[in-house]
């Protein structure tokens, strides 16, 4: 018996079909899928959330599961208490997703807050 054929050809760079999405598959989806005013979205957000961590990072340990934890978690209560700073974000996660801004932020600590960024998208539709 043969395998079965997937045409591929109307997926978004085959990402439907891949068990692990790479850093470049989702810049290129970025950069091929949102307009420039969702991409500016993204990239503001993502750099309010690394300017936010970036901070916390040099008064908080982040060695640890659990240090990164902290720091995500003090993240998200500095992210809830600013309006201007939340509203950036659910708009960028509404405009993008959660990987997106996730792949747009280089900290560590943005793995673990991005279950608690998905809950801040969810409770904002």
């Amino acid at each position: 018996m043969s395998e079965p054929k997937i045409d591929q050809s109307q997926a978004s760079i085959g990402v439907a079909f891949s068990k692990n999405i790479k850093a470049e598959q989702i810049a290129a989806t970025i950069n091929n899928n949102y307009s420039p005013e969702q991409r500016q979205t993204l990239a503001e957000a993502a750099k309010e959330i690394q300017h936010l961590l970036d901070q916390l990072s040099q008064t908080y340990p982040t060695t640890t599961v659990a240090d990164k934890s902290a720091v995500a978690a003090k993240a998200m209560e500095k992210i809830e208490k600013q309006p201007d700073v939340k509203k950036k974000v659910l708009k960028a996660l509404k405009a993008g997703g959660v990987a997106a801004v996730m792949e747009l932020t280089n900290n560590p600590v943005v793995k673990i807050l991005t279950p608690m960024l998905q809950s801040l998208l969810d409770e904002g539709e």
